[in-house]
């Protein structure tokens, strides 16, 4: 039906057609799988191989004051490293990224150009790096389950491929334990994809926020290929995800070249089959849903849905939110009408899934996939929504041949590249979106 619709377009020879600007054509798949020999040997979870050495080497923690790159402090105010180096070394792929945050555990993962024994080294100190964890086998995607930490603490850590190359000293801070009063805030982008200048220059503005955590509606790359997994989301990434953990809601474009998702389970590291998994940091809690799989009572999605916002760890929690790539209502499309066809307006996540969500007592949800910001304030069924799908993929401006829907619940529309940040204090999430000069776009709050 895609393959229909774009042979429309191009008969009508609209001026579009020949680019559709990192939106729906599956034709652009020029970036391809370069990986050759270094194709995806399977994730090491690593194994623990007892005391480190306690010796970073690496120079001391900085203080979080400085810009992203030259081996600087992020600006988090965390404690980076202030090393000489970039932070890249040559041999890398995709340079040190944390994943799925927890009181207790962070995953943390790199690709290397050659099978190596990746291991980490950490600590409560940057200069007594006194654990590590080793890979049994040589491997490219080194991921490692740093488990027995804790809570609301922060872990510094430095990673070795075959002893040698060693990264800067890091760090990171474990989520605190549910239940716990503690103000935090996190960030959402969506459909950076083939825009990775644009991505960069939002990462950093996103490195000044001191967010604990990050999300992402989905389309982090364009193709799903690795090469484009490496250019477009770990490399720009890189001066944020190294100390900040992330989790993603996959989108339809991580499958357009890569239709068993093979890619994205090979590089990110999320809880269960990490397309559909309920996930708490602090009083919030986020269901994350691959809004590509079916959702309909009956389906297995649908059982995951429900029983993780069922659950004790969702229903305790101050908020209730929801992540996932396809929104329900969509105004403008890239294209117009003739390139919006069913499987781009997802009316099943509008007819099916938001009445799932509003009888499970959701109070937010985020999405992408529309390449613009939109707010629809809380609606009859309790449920208020973001679109923030701005991340670097050219936007869906408000143009009148982009005009696809006219929906009166959506109050707000931003046609600018930005992210959104949430700062979440005692019962009240605040969500700002950020334009890529820094300023604010657009900011409301709600309250439970």
């Amino acid at each position: 039906m895609r393959s229909l619709g774009w042979i429309v377009c191009a008969a009508l020879v609209l001026p579009v057609c020949g680019d559709d600007g990192g939106h729906e054509s599956e034709a652009g798949t020029s970036d391809a799988d370069t990986s050759g020999s270094e194709s995806g040997t399977e994730n090491s979870t690593g194994s623990s191989s007892g005391d480190g050495d306690g010796d970073s080497g690496d120079g001391d923690s900085g203080d979080g004051s400085s810009g992203v790159g030259d081996g600087e402090s992020t600006g988090d105010g965390d404690g980076e490293s202030t090393g000489d180096g970039d932070g890249l070394p040559p041999d890398w792929h995709a340079p040190p990224y944390l994943m799925w945050g927890a009181p207790d555990a962070m995953s943390l993962l790199w690709e290397d150009k050659l099978d190596t024994i990746g291991r980490v080294e950490y600590g409560t100190s940057a200069d007594a790096l006194n654990e590590s964890m080793e890979d049994s086998t040589a491997t490219q995607v080194h991921e490692f389950r740093i488990e027995g930490l804790s809570p609301d603490t922060q872990y510094f850590y430095r990673v070795l491929s075959d002893g040698d190359h060693a990264s800067e000293v890091y760090s990171f801070w474990t989520a605190p334990t549910p239940g716990t009063s503690a103000d935090f805030s996190f960030l959402v982008w969506g459909d950076n994809q083939n825009g990775p200048d644009n991505f960069s220059e939002n990462v950093a503005n996103m490195v000044e926020d001191g967010a604990r955590f990050m999300v992402s509606t989905g389309d982090c790359v364009q193709n799903g290929t690795r090469e484009e997994y490496r250019s477009q989301l770990f490399a720009p990434l890189a001066p944020l995800a190294r100390s900040v953990p992330f989790l993603v809601g996959m989108g339809n474009h991580e499958l357009y070249s890569d239709a068993g998702a093979d890619l994205f389970n090979e590089y990110m590291a999320q809880p269960g089959d990490e397309h559909c998994f309920g996930w708490r940091w602090g009083n919030t809690y986020i269901q994350f849903i691959d809004s590509e799989e079916s959702i309909s009572v009956g389906s297995d999605q649908y059982a995951c849905i429900v029983a993780g916002l069922s659950s004790l760890e969702a229903t305790s929690a101050t908020f209730r939110a929801a992540a996932f790539h396809k929104p329900p209502r969509i105004e403008y499309w890239f294209g117009g009408i003739i390139a919006f066809i069913e499987e781009m307006e997802a009316p099943w996540i509008r007819e099916e899934l938001e009445p799932t969500l509003e009888s499970l007592d959701v109070h937010i949800v985020f999405n992408g996939h529309n390449h613009l910001y939109a707010h629809t304030p809380t609606t009859s069924g309790g449920i208020t929504w973001v679109t923030t799908g701005g991340a670097g993929g050219m936007l869906d401006t408000d143009s009148a041949l982009w005009k696809v829907g006219d929906w009166p619940e959506i109050a707000t529309q931003v046609h600018e590249f930005h992210y959104t940040r949430v700062d979440v204090v005692d019962d009240s999430m605040t969500v700002n979106a950020i334009g890529l000069d820094g300023s604010t776009l657009h900011s409301f709050s709600i309250s439970n």
